[in-house]
Order: C-alpha cells, then sequence, then structure tokens
C-alpha cells in the first residue's frame, strides 16, 4: 500500500487536440505573416466564480508537439502557454476559444498586464502583438521594443535595464515606442550604500521594487545577510517613475531574506526581524491588515492564511482585513501543512490543498478538500499523475472563473519539461 506523502513547498524560491470552440471562430488578421491566429468571433461572458467543487468538471491535454510551458487565469477562463504561443479555454467548459502560435520560433514568450484582460506576445525575430486574453484579438500589431519588457496596461511597457545591482527602470509607449520616463540612477534605501534588486512586481497604479541594502549586495547574501541590513519596499508611479511611498525595515541580525507578493487585490511583503506579513495597499502604502501567518491569498473582504511551517499552530484560517477569524481548519492527519498560493485554494465551503502519492511507475497528484464546519474530515479528488512528481512543487491549483485548475508545473530538475495534463475541478 502506497503511503501519502504531504506537499513540501519552498516558500522563497518561488489531451485533447482542438475542441470545438463554443463561439465560432474565424482566422483572425494575424500580427505576423507566420502566425497561425484563430479569435473568438464574438464577446465572451466570463462564467461565475465556484463556491466549491466535487469533482473533475472538464480536461484539457496539448495536440500533437504542442508543449505547454505554462497555465495563466484570464478573464473568462484559463490561457495556456506554449513553447510556441497561447490557447485560450473557457473555464465552465473546457471549451478552447483563441489560439495564437508562431511555429518554428524561438524565443516566444508572454507577458500578462496585471488585470490578466491582455497579453503581449514575443518571439526571435518577430515583431511583438498585443492580444485580448478573453477573444485573442489583435489588440496592437508590429509593437516596438516589445522583447524583454512586461506589460503595465494596454499602453505601456516596464522595460528593466542592468544587474541586480545597478538596476534601472524605463517605460515606453506600446503604440510608437517612445520612452515615457527612464532612470538616471538606481533606487536605494533611505540611507543610501549598495543596494540589490531582489524583485519586481507592478500593480496597475504602481511598480514595486524590493530593495535589499547592504555592504554585501552578493546573490548569496540575500538568505544570509550582514547584520543591520535594510530592505525596503518602494513604489514608483507608472505615468511618470516618481516615487510614490516607501517601506522600510533593519535586519539588525541578519534573520534572512525579505519576500514581497503581488495579488490581485494587494501587495505581502515579509520583513525579517519583524513579526506576521504586511498586507499592503500598493497604490498608496498603506497597511491594509498584519497576519500573524503566511498569506496565501487575498479577497475583497479578507484572505486566506496558511500554517508557518515552523509553528506549532496547524490551522488554515479565513480571516477579515480586521483580524476576525471566520473560519479555520486543521487538515487531516497526514497531511502536514506546507502551502503556498499555488498549492491552496480557500472557497466559501471548503479548503483545497495538493496531496502527492508515490507509486510505480507514476506518482498520483490528489487534491485534498477539507470543509470548514466538519473538523478532522476531508476527501480526496484523485487529480493527475506524473511520472516523477517534484518533492518541492508537485502540484498547482490555480483558481480561474468557472473552475480550479489543477496541474503539475514544469520543473526541468525533476525531469518535467512539459504541463502534459489539466484538469478542472467544478
Amino acid at each position: 500500500m502506497r503511503n501519502r506523502r504531504n506537499l513540501a513547498v519552498s516558500a522563497v524560491c518561488l489531451a485533447m487536440t482542438m475542441s470545438a470552440c463554443s463561439s465560432s471562430q474565424e482566422e483572425g488578421p494575424g500580427p505576423q505573416p507566420s502566425a497561425d491566429h484563430n479569435v473568438a468571433e464574438d464577446e465572451i461572458s466570463a462564467p461565475d466564480a465556484v463556491s466549491s467543487v466535487s469533482g473533475i468538471g472538464w480536461e484539457w491535454r496539448p495536440g500533437e508537439g504542442e508543449r505547454v510551458t505554462a497555465v495563466h487565469p484570464g478573464p473568462v477562463g484559463a490561457v495556456i502557454e506554449l513553447a510556441d504561443g497561447l490557447v485560450g479555454l473557457r473555464g465552465d467548459t473546457g471549451d478552447e476559444l483563441w489560439r495564437y502560435r508562431v511555429p518554428d520560433t524561438e524565443g516566444f514568450s508572454a507577458s500578462f498586464s496585471p488585470s490578466g484582460t491582455n497579453v503581449l506576445v514575443t518571439a526571435t525575430d518577430e515583431p511583438s502583438a498585443l492580444l485580448d486574453t478573453a477573444t485573442g484579438a489583435s489588440l496592437a500589431e508590429d509593437v516596438e521594443g516589445g522583447g524583454g519588457a512586461r506589460l503595465l496596461d494596454e499602453g505601456r511597457l516596464l522595460h528593466q535595464r542592468g544587474e541586480a545591482t545597478e538596476t534601472l527602470l524605463e517605460v515606453s509607449d506600446l503604440e510608437t515606442g517612445e520612452t515615457l520616463w527612464s532612470q538616471g540612477t538606481p533606487q536605494t534605501c533611505s540611507d543610501g550604500g549598495p543596494t540589490r534588486q531582489i524583485s519586481t512586481s507592478h500593480h496597475s497604479d504602481a511598480i514595486v521594487l524590493l530593495l535589499h541594502c547592504s555592504e554585501d549586495t552578493s546573490e548569496g547574501a540575500l538568505r544570509t545577510p550582514a547584520p543591520d541590513t535594510v530592505n525596503a519596499l518602494v513604489a514608483l508611479d507608472p505615468v511618470e517613475g516618481r516615487e510614490l511611498w516607501r517601506v522600510e525595515s533593519e535586519d539588525t541580525d541578519g534573520l534572512g531574506m525579505a519576500q514581497a507578493r503581488m495579488f490581485q487585490d494587494g501587495l505581502v511583503a515579509e520583513f525579517p526581524g519583524e513579526e506576521g506579513w504586511l498586507i499592503i495597499d500598493p497604490t498608496d502604502g498603506t497597511t491594509i491588515a498584519e497576519s500573524p501567518k503566511p498569506v496565501l491569498s487575498i479577497h475583497e473582504d479578507g484572505y486566506l492564511a496558511g500554517p508557518d511551517p515552523f509553528a506549532e499552530d496547524p490551522t488554515h484560517e479565513l480571516r477579515t482585513f480586521d483580524g476576525e477569524v471566520t473560519a479555520t481548519v486543521t487538515v487531516p492527519d497526514g497531511r502536514l501543512p506546507a502551502d503556498t498560493p499555488e498549492s491552496a485554494v480557500g472557497l466559501p465551503e471548503h479548503l483545497l490543498g495538493i496531496d502527492m502519492e508515490r507509486g510505480t511507475p507514476e506518482d498520483a497528484i490528489d487534491v485534498l478538500l477539507t470543509p470548514w464546519v466538519d473538523e478532522g474530515s476531508g476527501e480526496v479528488i484523485d487529480a493527475t499523475t506524473t511520472e516523477t512528481a517534484s518533492n518541492l512543487d508537485p502540484g498547482r491549483l490555480l483558481p480561474v472563473a468557472g473552475a480550479v485548475l489543477v496541474y503539475v508545473p514544469v520543473e526541468r530538475s525533476a525531469g518535467i519539461d512539459t504541463v502534459e495534463h489539466v484538469v478542472a475541478l467544478q
């Protein structure tokens, strides 16, 4: 009998052939002569979000010769990223709505706007194009300077120049390629000194930089920093580049690496040396809430908090921004929680988590449903399998309009170089 193993996810590092479309499609005016571009003819209404799931609603597999590198949420479902293009799926049915591929290309990449409604696609030796993620329609063609840029919104691109210790940002107009603003010197902490940029995240109203300021700014020093290191969040106005706000914290004992993650409805930050996790409004820098546990997702009225793997309290909690705990659950014995935003989803009726079961010749990736109101019970949905699951990242959960998706992500260290199966829970 196989023993069920728990998901152990690092908190730092983070088919079918084409199915019939629910709306008629036509060959779109491809922004590149070599592009295979089908678009949805009609406007697509967004499916309702699911409040609970009980089993598998639909499944999707790539066609012959297609290699899937990532899965993204979209306004009406999911956007599947291929090595050479994108496929848009409706979330409640799994129907293919649109398709954009550039066969025989190299260096394909996709950058999604913060809202997920637009995507910038680029490929080596090809002009970039802006697509609507609901219908696949072209919004802009022959975009200049799109390679390596991030999409701020449907009109602007964010470029990052230089190394992590000398990073300069530039924003350009998507249509004309004109530089709207650029930095002359890198951002640093208030007291200046050597600085390393840990991460850059963006929201529709702010570009947020996470900075590490210390005499030692090597990559190794991020995990084992020197005493008196300062970590800073610095937000810039996407329109003008001016500083909007900053939050700084001193790591006097060199306890570890600061972290920041942008969600749809807020920014979550953890500073070594300070208790808890901050939920910050990215537009003005105000603290929305202070969570005593890791924040796994943010909703309109509150957030899902998961157990700290180093603490004794094993519960997941739904919390309001005022700190009120509205629901708690402890997952059944045999599954030690170590969740990240990719491995736990809190729905109104129950908590969803990933479980991995080792086996021969395949490893099972299951989803554990634990009701908020019935402590200690749980139901297992057999979702998918993989030849050899990664101990660090065996499976992902992705809420989209109309479903919660389950899949095994690309993890080359485990020999997984493509997403072979996407399962929709409904």
